[in-house]
């Protein structure tokens, strides 16, 4: 491919004092180092979206709100998604749960990957994400990038990765890209058709 895939990189809490932004600005950080991957960072604290309870469903397409078509504005402008996610309660956050529940044709057909921690490194919340993104017909990777011990990685609010986590960010992004440009020449050819009857 000759563009560089848009990957959105999405922190999965707004708590304070917690490892997602510094996690997912680690991410960030990492993907932009990449060749072929251009990544942008996307805050939930910057897309305060109340708890889900519009009328219609996303699935239905045609969306009234203003706050959901500019966060679907933003969601689509991305080829794939790595979601940064915390584990409470053996699963995924409820900021991020929600941000994924406001759009549904905005996630189809990309690729998503993830980055975990907490208790088993967050695996209960990436068991949890990769049902979801199935339902909204995303294609969710094997590889996943599970933390231990954030904690003490943690120096002036900065993520400090090991050996270990490098390893396993730099195999996650082989498979995105890997994954990211097939689906995007796909969604291109499928374009192609439909505007072509």
């Amino acid at each position: 491919m000759s563009e560089k895939l848009k990957i959105q990189v999405v922190v999965g809490s707004v708590r304070e004092v917690c490892g997602s932004l510094p996690v997912a600005c680690w991410v960030h950080a990492s993907a932009r180092e990449q060749g072929g991957l251009k990544a942008e960072l996307v805050d939930p604290a910057d897309w305060p979206l109340p708890m889900f309870a519009l009328a219609t469903s996303p699935a239905m397409g045609g969306y009234k709100d203003p706050l959901q078509q500019r966060w679907a504005a933003k969601v689509g402008e991305a080829d794939g998604y790595i979601l940064v996610s915390p584990e409470y309660n053996h699963g995924a956050s409820a900021v991020l749960k929600n941000a994924l529940d406001y759009l549904y044709a905005e996630w189809n057909r990309k690729p998503v990957a993830f980055v975990s921690f907490g208790n088993t490194g967050g695996a209960r919340a990436v068991e949890q994400l990769r049902a979801i993104a199935v339902e909204l017909r995303m294609a969710p990777l094997g590889e996943a990038v599970h933390l231990f011990g954030v904690g003490a990685k943690l120096r002036d609010g900065r993520f400090e990765a090991d050996a270990k986590d490098k390893k396993q960010l730099a195999q996650l992004f082989d498979s995105l890209t890997w994954w990211g440009e097939a689906l995007q020449t796909a969604r291109l050819a499928d374009a192609i058709v439909s505007n072509h009857p």
